[in-house]
């Protein structure tokens, strides 16, 4: 017997051995799954709230609530849960653990890094109005700048987290990430990022971005498509003043517009499909997979795509793209600003897994920047 006969065959017979003690192994354990790991998350959280921490964060799976949640900063709509900024610093780290046990790595830097940005975006707003004293003066524009915090986003918990089915929020000025958990699986619809500004532009953190990506995959595609298709997704020289579906508005989009994804070339459909990722991939990877598998049961080819706008990533744009089961829209609202939602159709909120249909609330904006308004001349006084 050669010497190559022999050590294969012993790289087979332990190749074997470890495979059958893995198969032992497997039938005792297996690894916790994304639905497990975050009951486990939220668990730990609510055992450190005390009994009025407790009545502010928790509700029932029925409540509106969950549908009652905002971009808008906190001095201009108030949603119901918990602050941040009335935590202590066990219980942060708790809620960031939460948002890792939830999201992707991806997903959870850009979470984190949107509340963060509120900080910045106060020393912002207060260098301009030391250099404004008509602006300083204004009890609006001061209220504004005091009250961007990375503690005013507010934690909410709806049923019991370890059930068969509960669900959660975090939501603040430009995030909302809204998940349900029913039956091991996860939804992760509507979530809502922002970040203002786009890219910090002076100072110690000048050239950091949020959301580096969510602009650039759409002018990719867009830049792409031929003379014709062009013509075909572009919709409108105007950009619409946000988001069509955002908080309080949804299924306001009656009808599919556009450009069908089915008369994409395979290198312009890779290019959707980059589109899409960048979105589904800001959740845990099994939460992501599954949302991935239920677009493509519903059909790649079923998806359209629509701009609004100039094409030019250095200017204010919109995109959107819209199928059956998903719904991206991403709008530049100026040259340093953006907004972006994700929502399933059928299923946001798990509606389709719970049987159970939530109201969304939210004013107008014109609403809420007269209470604003008001709430602001309440604290500073008219002036």
């Amino acid at each position: 017997m050669s010497r190559i006969t022999i050590f294969a065959q012993y790289n087979y017979s332990v190749l074997a051995a470890l495979f059958c003690l893995a198969l032992a192994f497997n039938s005792h354990a297996h690894p916790a799954s994304n639905a497990e790991h975050m009951s486990q998350a939220a668990q730990s959280l609510i055992a450190t709230l005390d009994a009025e921490q407790r009545e502010s964060a928790l509700a029932s799976l029925d409540s509106d609530d969950r549908g009652t949640w905002s971009n808008l900063p906190i001095l201009m709509m108030h949603t119901p849960g918990l602050l941040v900024e009335d935590m202590n610093d066990e219980q942060r780290k708790a809620l960031h653990a939460l948002l890792r046990a939830s999201m992707s790595s991806q997903g959870y830097g850009k979470a984190a890094s949107i509340m963060w940005l509120d900080d910045v975006l106060r020393d912002i707003e207060h260098r301009s109005l030391d250099v404004d004293p008509e602006a300083a003066e204004n009890p609006f524009r001061q209220a504004m700048a005091d009250t961007r915090s990375s503690g005013n986003y507010a934690l909410a918990f709806y049923g019991e987290p370890g059930d068969d089915n509960w669900g959660w929020k975090l939501t603040g000025h430009h995030l909302a990430a809204n998940f349900t958990v029913s039956e091991g699986r996860v939804s992760f619809t509507p979530t809502f990022l922002g970040s203002n500004p786009m890219a910090v532009e002076s100072g110690p953190y000048a050239g950091r971005m949020v959301l580096p990506h969510e602009g650039q995959r759409g002018i990719d595609l867009m830049q792409s498509l031929s003379a014709d298709q062009e013509k075909t997704a572009l919709l409108d020289p105007e950009v619409p003043a946000d988001i069509f579906e955002g908080p309080g508005r949804r299924a306001s989009l009656s009808k599919f517009e556009g450009l069908r994804a089915g008369d994409l070339s395979d290198d312009q459909m890779r290019l959707l499909r980059i589109l899409v990722l960048e979105y589904t991939g800001n959740v845990d990877h099994e939460a992501a997979a599954a949302q991935l598998e239920i677009i493509e049961k519903a059909g790649w080819d079923e998806l359209w795509f629509s701009w609004r706008g100039p094409v030019d990533a250095t200017k204010a744009f919109y995109y959107r793209v819209h199928g059956p089961r998903l719904l991206i829209e991403y709008t530049r609202q100026n040259e340093n600003h953006d907004h972006s939602i994700m929502r399933d159709p059928e299923n946001d909120y798990g509606e389709d897994w719970l049987e159970h249909h939530y109201k969304e609330h939210h004013p107008t904006l014109q609403q809420a920047i007269q209470d604003g308004r008001r709430r602001a001349e309440e604290e500073f006084g008219q002036k």
